[in-house]
């Protein structure tokens, strides 16, 4: 039985902050989405694209990060990607056209990742079971205040500013996350890293995958992730081409949408204390699953904007949930590979965002029916995987 440590206040923001890196990254710049294309000369789809590349950057970077933290520890990689975050963002900044954008915003989520892959390893340094679930609790509700205030940042920058701007706000944020990592104090000590070389380090997945129940939690992350990034790339052309809703006017929706998540993560917190993890991620689930196919309904009945905002509100929300619940799970007995199992873990939640972008934005900038039909089919496959490989096992 593994003991808690006492988790400061100072680390649960850090710890909180680093998470929020790449959702910052993404929600901060939403308000200027349908503006962008004109100016870079491009099309809608490529626009939304940057926001899936910058995903497949985050995945990959994670099955990086989480190796090496195993290896070397939690302190020297944070550092480094912190450091390296800041230089993509200032290229993200100054970018000439949509193809150096792309490439940024790639660097960007390799980058950011790293900090995001070792916040969960420490977290799991921290605690395990119930307790584990509940300090992620914690961190998603440091983690929510990032798409609360990031669209209503990003919409008043946008009225005296550019999108450039909006790029160096997040280098600045980056700048303070380099500075928390040299403050911080490391969690892994040289006794408990794996020995032997990278390839070593690297060979853990291995061991994961080969567990049917953690390949299992991969697969509901993967696609309970994929319909909330359906919600993320498509909303903002919902809000504002088919209810035209201003960028101020979307970023004040998609904070209040954002509030719900803050709020089911608070509800988790509390829940946990007497209802069992797995039958939380359970009930989640069938939430999400609900609420896409309602959604797909609204959007193909053309239902107004009220009714479809409480059900994007109650939808969205359960991100937190499963994500908290699911992670509790799946780290259990891998207290030792807490960096390689975050990785894969976050690997999958990020890798399906890539393919969700590009799928979003197939119907164009005016209908809202490809957002809904990916939800609903990313929330079936999570409900799929849960009943399959999770419901039965212990």
């Amino acid at each position: 039985m593994e003991s808690t440590r006492n988790v400061s206040l100072f680390l649960i923001v850090f710890l909180g902050s680093l998470t929020a890196i790449t959702p910052l990254a993404t929600d901060l710049y939403l308000p200027a989405l349908p503006i962008m294309p004109e100016e870079l000369n491009t099309s809608a789809s490529l626009i939304q694209m940057t926001i899936g590349i910058m995903t497949f950057g985050i995945a990959f970077g994670q099955l990086l990060g989480g190796p090496l933290s195993d290896k070397f520890g939690r302190k020297k990689p944070l550092i480094i990607g912190n450091l390296l975050c800041v230089l993509a963002s200032i290229l993200c900044a100054y970018a000439p056209n949509i193809e150096t954008l792309l490439i940024g915003r790639f660097l960007q989520g390799f980058t950011g990742s790293i900090g995001v892959v070792i916040a969960k390893a420490i977290s799991r340094d921290y605690a395990s079971g119930a307790e584990l679930m509940r300090l992620m609790s914690l961190l998603m509700l440091v983690n929510g205040l990032a798409p609360v205030i990031a669209p209503l940042i990003g919409g008043q920058l946008l009225i005296f500013s550019t999108w450039r701007f909006i790029f160096i706000i997040l280098a600045a944020f980056s700048a303070i996350l380099l500075l928390g990592s040299f403050l911080f104090t490391e969690s892994l000590p040289p006794e408990k890293r794996i020995e032997g070389g990278i390839v070593t380090a690297f060979k853990s997945y291995s061991t994961l995958l080969k567990d049917n129940f953690f390949l299992g939690q991969s697969l509901v992350q993967l696609f309970a992730f994929g319909a909330f990034f359906a919600y993320i790339t498509g909303s903002s052309f919902v809000y504002q081409n088919i209810f035209n809703l201003s960028a101020q006017e979307f970023s004040y929706m998609f904070g209040i949408n954002s509030c719900g998540i803050i709020a089911a993560s608070f509800i988790a917190t509390k829940a946990s204390n007497v209802i069992e993890t797995k039958s939380i991620l359970h009930f989640s689930l069938w939430q999400l699953t609900i609420g896409s196919i309602l959604f797909l309904i609204a959007m193909v009945w053309e239902w107004s904007l009220i009714p479809t905002s409480i059900i994007l509100f109650f939808t969205v929300c359960t991100v937190s949930v499963y994500g908290s619940a699911g992670f509790s799970l799946s780290m259990a007995k891998y207290g030792h590979l807490a960096g390689s199992a975050s990785a894969i873990l976050g690997f999958a939640g990020m890798f399906s965002a890539g393919f969700v972008a590009p799928l979003v934005g197939i119907g164009g900038e005016s209908t809202g029916i490809p957002m809904g039909v990916v939800m609903v089919i990313c929330a079936v496959l999570s409900l799929a995987f849960y009943y399959t490989m999770i419901a039965n096992k212990d």
